[in-house]
């Protein structure tokens, strides 16, 4: 594996300018070559609107299933909300013990774009999907349920490291998902990746134009070494 890397991490501002190049595949690539593993989240999790695109840093949710109704309600949930920042992905753990609850919504898109945050990944359902789909903010869930969260589930922490599966997230990791999927990319690799999806994304383009161009696919992989 390579050693990671110790460039400051990109300003939200700096990746701005590479976000449109940045997709899960090309990721998940790069992050292959330098021998890390295992990094995708499972494949049920996915957009709510195919052609919903996210890069940005994660804001770890911690989420637990309860039984009884809180006095106030949402108190953690606003919290987590209120700490969000410019560039944050708000990434929920989900609910292994009560599965059939939404853990996000049309008021908390819009509650998390007003703070700057560019999207949301939950490891369990959502709702108001057509609100949601309107926002225009990208949300990836396992689906969608209309059972509102309070007195189901309640949020108990936020920046804190959360594990859905097998991968564990940071805060301030690089969190990248597209149609394929979503993709962690650990804090201190993110500068490297970066590097590497780029060039990656550049070499498939010259693979395509030249197979477009007429020439055959063996020969353009010996120039490019992409497929």
């Amino acid at each position: 594996m390579s050693q990671p890397s110790t460039e400051q991490r990109l300003s939200f501002e700096q990746l701005k300018a590479r976000i449109p190049d940045l997709r899960a595949a090309l990721v998940s690539d790069a992050m292959d070559s330098i021998g890390i593993h295992g990094q995708c989240l499972p494949r049920q999790i996915g957009p709510i609107q195919h052609g919903q695109h996210v890069v940005g840093y994660a804001f770890p949710v911690t989420v637990a299933a309860v039984t009884e109704t809180p006095a106030v309600p949402y108190v953690g949930l606003l919290n987590a909300l209120d700490a969000l920042r410019e560039g944050d992905v708000f990434i929920a753990s989900g609910l292994s013990d009560n599965l059939d609850v939404a853990i996000w919504g049309e008021l908390i898109s819009e509650a998390s774009k007003s703070r700057g945050a560019v999207g949301a990944v939950c490891n369990g359902y959502g709702r108001d999907t057509r609100l949601v789909r309107e926002s225009g903010f990208p949300a990836f869930t396992r689906g969608s349920v209309p059972y509102d969260s309070n007195g189901r589930s309640e949020v108990i922490a936020h920046g804190q490291p959360i594990t859905i599966e097998s991968v564990t997230i940071h805060s301030g990791d690089l969190v990248v998902g597209d149609d394929d999927g979503v993709v962690i990319v650990p804090s201190e690799y993110i500068s490297t990746v970066i590097e590497r999806a780029l060039m990656k994304g550049t070499a498939e383009s010259d693979f395509r134009n030249a197979v477009r161009s007429g020439m055959k696919a063996t020969e353009a992989f010996q120039i490019h070494r992409v497929l």
